[in-house]
């Protein structure tokens, strides 16, 4: 005789597994933000709310500190400095307002990158050639 699991049963365990992803994937994004330097900079760098700037174009070889955040970030141009942005789909990811005065560009550097952002007290951004020329023009103007 075989016995059938209640029909309760199957909410139950697609509710579980619901949690437990949403549970991983904030822990995982946790993570990246603490190991990348995300977290640090959200402190000493916050964007206010309401701040706009022109977009950037971002491209997709981008990695923060050690972390990749490839094909998620997002840069714009404000007159204050680089607003950076994360895919809302990352919790633990404020938005960052980094002064113009706390950037330094490098060009050159790890392979498959153009070069490197370096943020003042924070961590550095390893750039492709469309990130890295576009925050460029932006420092320049």
């Amino acid at each position: 005789m075989q016995s059938e699991l209640p029909l309760f049963f199957i909410p139950l365990i697609l509710v579980g597994f619901l949690l437990f992803f949403v549970g991983l994937w904030s822990g995982i994004s946790w993570l990246m933000a603490q190991v990348s330097g995300w977290s640090s900079m959200a402190t000493r760098y916050p964007c206010p709310p309401g701040v706009q700037g022109a977009a950037l174009d971002s491209g997709f070889a981008v990695r923060v500190g050690v972390a990749s955040y490839r094909g998620v970030i997002s840069f714009s141009a404000t007159p204050q400095g680089l607003m950076v942005e994360v895919m809302a789909l990352f919790p633990f990811h404020r938005p960052l307002l980094i002064p113009w005065s706390a950037i330094a560009l490098r060009r050159g550097g790890a392979i498959f990158f153009a070069g490197e952002m370096q943020v003042h007290e924070g961590a550095t951004f390893q750039l492709n050639g469309d990130a890295l020329g576009a925050i460029e023009r932006a420092m320049a103007r």
